[in-house]
């Protein structure tokens, strides 16, 4: 399989959908057609599953990439089943809850079709990041904010940057990376490249504040909104993150093996993952 079998599904959270996927065409072993599921739960949000079929990766067309119009789905949260509307939502079917999701709560994907194994994903969710302070100045290429992260567990997170243009309300993502002169205790995640997202765990700054100062690739100049987002992964959203980061940059590579995903969709593939999320948008000073 390949990057594709993983897009994320969860419509729900609109900059998801919005943020720009770069093919990498990576040919790993076709392991069978299985179930595809995808869903990224927030809190204070309804549920948005996206179920397909995957197609061998000498396939590159998205379009191959079909639904499964006999799925049978199903929710529950603690063991409770929650009733599911089939939605057409730019013209990719969605199962979507009538309820919002609540932390505290254990959340159960089930998906059963004809001719396929039936699969399963489950995940909890995570507290919202404690990020605050996102600042910036024009004509700049700094960006900072600061996160207190908890100390009695441990937590991981995705930092990305994006743009809203004043007139059309356009989303751009903006490429960064940490900038080399700050964030010393962060060295592991210094990089010549640059990236639209920034995926780690707490390793190296557990329990305490840490100031971050990104370094766009390009100056911040012109009028619309900054938005630093921030979110708070569980395990399993951080594999899958990180695993599909790892990907792309061996299906850039000249030399090595391409990563595979990670999945904890049983039987099947794709990712059940619990993300809550901060967005602190301000104008560029």
């Amino acid at each position: 399989m390949r990057k594709s079998y993983f897009i994320v599904g969860a419509f729900g959270l609109s900059m998801l959908l919005n943020a720009c996927e770069k093919k990498v065409e990576i040919q790993l072993p076709y392991e069978g057609d299985k179930i595809v599921v995808n869903s990224l739960i927030q809190p204070d949000s309804v549920v948005y599953i996206r179920v397909t079929r995957s197609v061998p990766s000498k396939v590159f067309d998205d379009a191959g990439y079909k639904d499964i119009p006999d799925a049978a789905v199903s929710l529950t949260a603690n063991g409770v089943s929650l009733p599911l509307q089939l939605q057409t939502i730019k013209g990719l079917s969605y199962y979507v809850s009538g309820e919002k999701a609540v932390l505290g709560q254990q959340y159960r994907v089930a998906v059963t079709a004809p001719g396929l194994k039936p699969v399963t994903g489950t995940d909890t969710l995570v507290a919202a990041p404690l990020a605050n302070a996102a600042t910036a100045q024009r004509n700049s290429n700094r960006v900072q904010f600061t996160l207190k992260d908890r100390a009695a567990s441990a937590d991981y997170y995705r930092i990305r940057i994006y743009r809203t243009d004043a007139g059309s309300g356009q989303v751009t993502f903006l490429l960064f990376r940490l900038d080399p002169a700050f964030n010393n205790n962060l060295v592991d995640f210094f990089s010549k490249g640059n990236y639209n997202s920034l995926i780690m765990s707490d390793e190296r700054f557990n329990g305490k504040p840490v100031n971050f100062v990104l370094q766009t690739a390009d100056p911040l100049t012109g009028d619309g909104d900054i938005t630093v987002e921030v979110s708070a992964l569980t395990r399993s959203s951080y594999l899958y993150f990180n695993t599909l980061a790892a990907q792309k940059e061996s299906g850039n590579a000249l030399v090595g093996n391409p990563a595979r995903v990670f999945t904890n969709i049983t039987d099947g593939y794709g990712i059940v993952g619990g993300i809550n999320t901060k967005r602190m948008t301000f104008k560029i000073e």
